[in-house]
């Protein structure tokens, strides 16, 4: 198991920190990481103050993992404020997304060790948040090129329920929570 200590960062002491953190690989040939990396990135390097702050009342959850080299993952959560047209739940069902997950260069390429603790950190995550229902329902989207998040997923066990496509590149999982 990794050594990282958990938290929630705040906004005016983690900037740089965030704005440091790398989780988008530069692969050869062409030398620029995939798109779904890149968005990744960005999100947690600006967009994800915002996006917390105006989820507030879908209690978006931000958290971040930390090392001695600093940031080495993060994840954020909120309730779900919609479907997709073809995912139906039972109308009294709590329903969580996991909005964004990622995790630094430096621990890629270790058979998803990191990212599967870091995964069963976020749903644990959400199992508090979530205290008292008897069941929840996690929804993730996952770039259909991007093997490694899907195995990820189907490693913590996750379905998928809606491939992806060239039209729409993001597949939809989901995993049920029993607490």
């Amino acid at each position: 198991m990794t050594t990282v200590s958990w938290r929630t960062p705040q906004k005016n002491t983690d900037r740089a920190a965030l704005d440091a953190f790398k989780c988008a690989e530069r692969v050869p040939p062409s030398r620029k990481a995939p798109s779904w990396e890149l968005e990744v990135e960005k999100y947690f390097h600006g967009q994800v103050w915002a996006d917390t702050n105006r989820s507030r009342s879908l209690d978006q959850r931000f958290r971040v993992a930390e090392d001695v080299e600093g940031i080495a993952a993060a994840y954020t959560h909120a309730r779900a404020a919609g479907l997709h047209p073809e995912l139906s739940v039972p109308a009294d069902t709590i329903c969580r997304y996991m909005v964004m997950l990622g995790i630094a260069i430096r621990y890629r390429h270790q058979s998803g060790k990191f990212a599967d603790e870091v995964l069963l950190n976020a749903l644990y995550d959400i199992q508090d948040r979530e205290a008292g229902q008897p069941e929840i329902v996690v929804f993730a989207k996952v770039h259909r090129h991007n093997q490694p998040s899907q195995k990820m997923l189907g490693r913590a066990g996750f379905e998928e329920d809606i491939p992806g496509t060239s039209a729409s590149p993001l597949a939809w999982w989901s995993l049920i929570l029993q607490t």
